[in-house]
Order: C-alpha cells, then structure tokens, then sequence
C-alpha cells in the first residue's frame, strides 16, 4: 500500500475515531454510573420468567406508559443481567460501545450524502458533545435512544447503498434493519420520512421518482405499525404521558430548539446567562447563514439534515406534559449534519474567510463541553449512595440472616431514586422496610412504590425491636452502618406498646396482628381463606371508616362476583360487591361508634363466594387495611 493510499485510511479512520474518543472523555464518568430509577423495574423483570410464557410477556407486555420496546429495554437487561448479574460495567460498555457505532454509522452517511470529511467530523464532534447524550450515556434505561439511533442510521446507510448501487439485497437489508428497529424506540416509525427525505434532496434526480416509490412500502409499514400499537398498548389517556395536538406543540419545538443550542442545566451548574444568550444567537445567526447561503446556491441538501431533525423530534412535540432533554439524543444527529454542512461548505466555498464558520461552533463546544462533564459527574455522585445502600442491603441480609432490615435516615432523593422503584426486588429481597421516622423525609410519586408500605407504624416497629426481629441499618455516606444498638436504646422514648391503625397484610412485622386463618406472606401481599380477622386500634373520632386494600386475580372475578363482607367485633357494617375486571378494590366501611376510643378492635373479612384448591381456600388478596379519620 502506497504512503499515499495509507494517510488516506489514517484520516478516513481519524473521521469516526477522534469523536468516538471526545465522546468517551466528555462522558467518561458514565462507565461508572450505577442503576437508578427505573433500572430496578427492567432488572426486576428476570423474576417473571417463571410465569406461564413469562418470557415472551417479559418481552412484549405493554409497560405503564404504553411501549412495548423488547430489544432495547427487556432483552437488553434481560440478557445482561442473566450474563453478568447485577454488574453495572456489561451495561454501560454496552451503551458506550453501541454510541461509537452510532458514530460511526453518521461519519459514512456524512461521507455518501457530502463528500466531505470534513463536514462528517465536524457532525461526530458537534453530536457527541451535547449534553443531551448525558442521560444516555449515564443511564442503562436510556439505552433504547442509543439502539434506536443504530437503527435508524444503519437502515439509512443500507438505503444510501441501494440508491447508489440499484442493488435490490441493499434494500431488503434495509427493509429487515427498519423492522427491528421497532422493537427498540416508537420514534423508528418515521424512518420512511427521512429514507424520503435523501430520495427528495439528495438522491440524483433521475432516480428520485423509483427511490421514493421503494419507500411506499415503508410507508405502509409504519402506518401498520401504529395502528396495531395503538390497539395492543393504547397511548395513557390520563397523566404527562398524554398526547396533545395544540399550540403547545410549537411553545415545546421552541424549548427543544433552544435545549439544542444551549444546555437545559446551563445556569443551574454556575454559567452567566448573559453568556448563555451570547453562545443562543451567535449560533442562530450560524444556522441562518447557512440557512442564506443554501437558499442563494438554491441547493436542497440542508433539507434532508432539517428532516431528521423535525421528523424524528415530533413523537415528543405532541407531549406538552413531559419534555426532557434526553429526548433530542435522536434529533441531534440532523442538527449536527447541519453543522457539518455549514462548516465544510464555508471553508469549501470561501477558504480562509470561511473559518469565520468556527466562531458559532466555538460558540457552541463552549457552551456545552463544561456542562456535559460535569452533569455526567453529578449522575455519577447520584448512583454512588445508591449503589451503597442496595448492596449494603444486600450484605446485611447475609450477616443477619431471619432479620428483617429496617433503614434509618435515608435521605429522600436516594429513597425515590431506589426504594421507591423497588430496588431490593431484583435481588429476592421483599422485606426491607424503613423506619416510623422517615415518613416525614420522604412523600409519594406517580408509578412509584407506595411509601405506606414501606414506612413501618412506630407500633409494629417496636413489637419488631422487642422481638428481635430486626437489624436497623442507616446510611452514612456511600455505605451503610448498622445502627442498631444506638436505635434500641432511643426507641422506648418514641414508641409505645399500643396496637397500630394501619397493618399490611404482606408484611411479616405486622403478622402478630392477623388470626391464625391467613396464609403466608408472598412478594409484599397476603391471601385470605374464606373468612379472617386482623386486630387495629379503634378509631379516636367519630365518622372513622375502616379502608381495605386488595385485589382478586381476574380469573376468579370471570367466575363470579364477589362479596366482601366486615364486622368490627362480631358486628357487620357492610356488604359491598367486588366485580371491577381489573381485579384491584379499595372498599371503606363506616365504623360504629362503639368502638371509638378502643385499645382494640377485631375487623373480621368474609369472602363469598371463595375458590378451592388442592384442599385450600382462596378468598382475596390483601395489602393495607386500615383505620382512618373521617
């Protein structure tokens, strides 16, 4: 190979190879980043393979928000949980490693659609430093934005072949690449715009009308997509995940656009907003440069990179409720061709006059390079208690096996970043609960796990204590310490050995109240026979009601419906149906007056009519019940 022809490979490769690396600078803290959130919800589906068919329903069930996305969230834990445990490296190398195809996948689509090297540089640099890759690259749950721009640029780059060779398997590689690419993101739908796109402004224009008729079918696809999407997980009709079309929808391009230039956290880590606005418009003025230029050459091409960005930002416009800048990872890539464009295109056109380009670029690396590292540390420092308190857990269920740990002092971000997503449960770890202080630390979230049922009453925590039934642990730092001793000592100044008004049927530090009918415990829930009893304190005020929580499988429901039928010492004070095919119920019943003031009441539950297996009655399941004011 001539000198030459080896300088031309060396560059070639500097193209992909010095963004993949800036990349990895900007976000090398991201290799460390532990599982937040909701992590422990795609970490915890490896529980339901046991189910019947468990593995496909793991796969393609419907999740809260209406995404069925089986590659890049379920299969994507599901595998490397199953290879490498809860390790968080195989996941973040995945994310990395994924990002770097990713870039390498828009430097060969800048190189066909430009032939510039330049302008597919300039494109991997400007995409890889945004701050809007930081969730990304710092959260195994975001990998879906990763996989699915693989995707999108992988079937636009087998399209790109197809147009240049009229090689027919280019296109069916394409076909296959777009197909799987909705298993990983909703947003892979409008690949046919911009497969259309390059055929309206960028193919020759000869082959236009026969590219854009091989589109058709993509098309078709897309349209079908949608529709048996929408019939098999109908969009959340209630909450920030509903879909507006209004005029909201240009106030949130307006917001993105903005996010695109300048970074969301831009003030909150420190910066000058007068320098924030100076970075905004020398940018804007850049774009409409190359905005004028390309009208005045009356060329097309910066159409296709304004495709992208528009096509591919719209599934989010339409949600005025929820932005998050996480969401441009996608869109980003047309914005950064664009700048790649420009900035080839002007040294192209002008020579050194055209290095006046680099002042909005400059302008940009500014503004985003600082942020991104340090947003990208600060995601590192939010998983590092995180990471201490779920696997100090994990040791001191080893060191005090029997015991149930109870948590003290936890501070309310790590608590809705782990607890409240159901840390403990990838790990078969159902009884962690925390202490009757923490209820004044931490407070209820929409799709989170209820705080009543993780917070123990001060009266259930000390049968707990008398009893030797658990180690209390606090968070101290990174780590957990066992602060038992210390505990005990102060508890019989706080606590007191009256009977609590609220118990959870589920959870074992409250089975001294159940009579002897109930069956065991069973992931945080408990069934009854056909009739039990639970023991509470009486209400202190008139108009009090007694609240049960619970639900029927919907098998039983098919079968029949159910009464529910109470009695507070012997008494009955209702009757009430249960036939919601949801199987969940929430009932109240009014307490009599006689038992206000009571030290203690017997709430007995029937159930009719009640299912029997193999010998055993089966009469509801039960989480809270509850005495509660008027």
């Amino acid at each position: 190979m001539t000198r030459t022809a080896w300088k031309d490979r060396a560059i070639g490769a500097l193209v992909w190879l010095a963004p993949v690396l800036f990349l990895f600078w900007i976000f090398q803290d991201g290799f460390d980043c532990w599982f937040i959130d909701d992590d422990f919800a795609w970490l915890g589906l490896i529980r339901q393979l046991a189910r019947p068919h468990g593995l496909l329903l793991s796969l393609f069930e419907p999740a809260a928000q209406g995404t069925i996305r089986p590659w890049s969230e379920r299969g994507f834990f599901l595998l490397f949980e199953t290879l490498f445990g809860i390790d968080n490296y195989p996941f973040r190398i995945a994310a990395f490693a994924t990002m770097a195809l990713d870039i390498a996948l828009l430097a060969w689509v800048m190189r066909r659609i430009t032939g510039s090297r330049i302008a597919a540089f300039i494109a991997g640099m400007v995409w890889a430093a945004n701050t809007a890759l930081m969730t990304v690259m710092t959260w195994s749950s975001a990998y879906n934005e990763a996989m699915c721009a693989g995707f999108l640029l992988g079937a636009l780059a087998l399209f790109i072949r197809y147009a240049e060779t009229e090689r027919r398997r280019y296109w069916w590689w394409q076909l296959a690449v777009f197909a799987l690419g909705f298993g990983a993101l909703e947003i892979n739908v409008v690949y046919p715009a911009l497969a259309a796109a390059y055929a309206l402004f960028i193919a020759p224009p000869e082959r236009r009308r026969v590219l854009l008729r091989s589109v058709a079918p993509l098309f078709a696809i897309s349209v079908a997509y949608f529709v048996l999407h929408s019939a098999v997980a109908p969009v959340p009709r209630s909450g920030p995940y509903v879909v507006h079309v209004d005029w909201r929808v240009f106030r949130a391009m307006a917001l993105y656009g903005k996010w695109s230039l300048l970074p969301v956290d831009w003030e909150a880590f420190g910066h000058s907003r007068l320098l924030g606005k100076i970075i905004i418009w020398t940018l804007v003025a850049g774009i409409a440069a190359i905005a004028a230029i390309e009208v005045r050459k009356r060329r097309i091409v910066a159409l296709f990179f304004i495709t992208w960005y528009l096509a591919t930002l719209a599934p989010v416009l339409v949600l005025p409720e929820h932005h998050s800048d996480y969401y441009l990872t996608i869109p980003l890539i047309g914005f950064a061709m664009l700048c790649g464009w420009g900035a080839a295109r002007a040294v192209l056109e002008f020579g050194a006059r055209g290095l006046v380009a680099a002042l909005p670029l400059a302008a940009y690396f500014i503004g985003m390079i600082p942020i991104s590292r340090s947003a990208t540390h600060w995601a590192l420092l939010k998983t590092e208690p995180v990471r201490g308190l779920v696997l100090g857990v994990q040791a001191a269920r080893r060191t005090h096996p029997g015991k149930t740990v109870l948590l003290d002092r936890i501070p309310a971000s790590v608590y809705t970043d782990s607890i409240a997503h159901g840390a403990f449960y990838p790990m078969k770890i159902d009884d962690v609960f925390l202490t009757p202080e923490s209820k004044d630390t931490i407070r209820a979230l929409p799709d989170t796990a209820d705080p009543e049922k993780t917070v123990l009453e001060p009266e259930a925590a000390w049968h707990a204590i008398v009893n030797d039934q658990v180690v209390i642990y606090s968070l101290s730092g990174n780590h957990l310490r066992n602060v038992t001793e210390a505990y005990e000592r102060s508890a019989p100044n706080r606590f007191s050995d009256r009977l609590p008004s609220r118990l959870d049927a589920g959870n074992p530090l409250y089975s001294w109240l159940l009579g002897p009918t109930w069956l065991g415990p069973e992931s945080g829930v408990r069934w009854m026979p056909g009739s039990a009893e639970v023991r509470l304190r009486g209400p202190e005020s008139p108009g009090s009601k007694v609240e049960l929580e619970g639900f029927y499988p919907r098998e039983q429901l098919n079968g029949a419906t159910r009464h529910l039928i109470v009695t507070v010492d012997g008494v009955e004070i209702g009757d009430q149906k249960i036939s919601d095919p949801s199987g969940d119920f929430r009932r109240t019943y009014a307490l009599p007056e006689s038992s206000i003031g009571k030290a203690e009441i017997r709430i007995g539950i029937r159930v009719e009519p009640v299912e029997r297996r193999d010998g055993q009655e089966y009469g509801a399941v039960f989480g809270k019940i509850s005495v509660r004011p008027s």
